[in-house]
C-alpha cells in the first residue's frame, strides 16, 4: 500500500497570513510541542533537584552551557518526531486521518528540510557542552533515525528502542554533570518501565492500522492474550521499582507520588484484564501518560 492510496487533499486558505498560521500550528503538532515542553521541564528539574542537590538554583540556571545542551536535546527530539512521521504516514492515515500532517498542510520536502535544520542546530548547540555530551547526542540523533527507519516495525525491539530514546536525554544531562547515584538510576528505571508499558499498550490501540499496513507488532505476532501478559510483566516491574525506591525517598514529599502511582498501577492491572477493545486499552494508555507526566513533575519534590 502506498501513500497515494490515501486522501491527502490540501486545505484551501483565504490569505497568506491564514496559511502561515495553519502551517505553524501544523508544525507544532508534528514536532509534538507538548511532549518536548514536558521533557524540557524534566531536564531542568533533574539538573536542579537531582543532579545538583544543595547547589543554588540561580547558580545552576546561570550556566549557559546547560541551556545550550537542553535546547540542543529539544531540537534533536523535534527532529526525531518529524522523521518518525515520515515512516508512520500510512498507519497514521488509517488510525488518525484527521491529524495527519504530511501532504495536506505542509509538504514533505518542507518537513524534511526542517528535520535537517533541527538536527544540525541540535548537534551544534550540544557541541558547546563538551565533547562527551556531543558524542552522546550524535549517537542519540542517529538512534532516533535508526528507530524510525528500522526498529519501529520490529516487535518488542521497537518498543524497547523507543523507551531507551525517551530516557536518553536524562543520560545526556548526567554526562554533562558527570554525576549519578542509585536513587537517580532507580527513578530512570521506573520511567523506563512506565514508558515501555505505554509503548506496548499503544500497539494494542493501533492494532487496526498495523494489520492494514502489514506491520508486525507485538499483538499481531504474539496474540492479544500473550501481549496482555507482556504488559502485565512491565506493570509488575514498575511496582517492584517503586518498592525498591520507596525506602530511599520515604522522608521526602516525592514519596506521596510513588505511593499514589503504586496504587494506580495496581488498579491498572485489573483494567488490563478486562480490556478487549482499542478504546479500553486507550484508557490504560492515558493513565500511563498521566503517570509519566506526574513523575516528571514530582522531581520538584525530590
Amino acid at each position: 500500500m502506498s501513500s497515494t492510496d490515501f486522501n491527502t487533499e490540501k486545505p484551501s486558505f483565504s490569505s497568506k497570513r491564514e496559511r502561515f498560521v495553519v502551517k505553524a500550528l501544523a508544525m507544532l503538532s508534528l514536532v509534538r510541542w507538548y511532549n518536548v515542553f514536558v521533557l524540557t521541564c524534566a531536564l531542568y528539574l533533574s539538573a536542579i533537584y537531582m543532579l545538583n542537590s544543595g547547589v543554588s538554583n540561580i547558580y545552576i540556571l546561570k550556566d549557559i552551557y546547560l541551556h545550550m545542551n537542553v535546547l540542543g536535546i529539544s531540537c534533536l527530539i523535534m527532529a526525531g518526531y518529524i522523521i518518525n512521521g515520515f515512516y508512520d504516514f500510512e498507519k497514521d492515515m488509517i488510525n488518525h486521518p484527521e491529524q495527519t500532517i504530511f501532504g495536506r498542510v505542509v509538504s514533505k520536502s518542507f518537513c524534511f528540510n526542517s528535520y535537517v535544520f533541527l538536527l544540525l542546530l541540535g548537534l551544534g548547540l550540544s557541541s558547546f557542552s563538551g565533547w562527551k555530551v556531543f558524542i552522546f547526542n550524535v549517537v542519540f540523533s542517529f538512534g532516533l533515525w535508526f528507530y524510525s527507519h528500522k526498529l519501529r516495525k520490529k516487535p518488542l525491539t521497537g518498543e524497547l528502542g523507543a523507551t531507551l530514546l525517551t530516557v536518553s536525554p536524562f543520560v545526556s544531562i548526567s554526562i554533562y554533570y558527570m554525576t549519578t547515584n542509585l536513587t537517580i538510576g532507580l527513578f530512570v528505571g521506573y520511567i523506563f518501565a512506565l514508558t515501555v508499558t505505554r509503548e506496548v499498550v499503544k500497539r494494542m490501540v493501533s492494532l487496526k492500522g498495523d494489520l492494514i499496513v502489514g506491520e508486525k507488532s507485538i499483538p499481531i505476532i504474539f496474540g492479544i492474550r500473550n501481549c496482555k501478559y507482556i504488559i502485565l510483566s512491565f506493570m509488575i516491574a514498575s511496582m517492584i521499582m517503586i518498592i525498591v525506591l520507596f525506602p530511599k525517598i520515604l522522608a521526602q514529599d516525592i514519596s506521596y507520588y510513588f505511593g499514589a502511582s503504586f496504587a494506580t498501577i495496581f488498579i491498572s492491572t485489573f483494567i488490563l484484564r478486562a480490556s478487549k477493545t482499542p478504546t479500553q486499552f486507550d484508557r490504560i494508555n492515558k493513565i500511563y501518560k498521566a503517570l509519566i507526566v506526574l513523575a516528571i513533575g514530582s522531581i520538584f519534590w525530590y
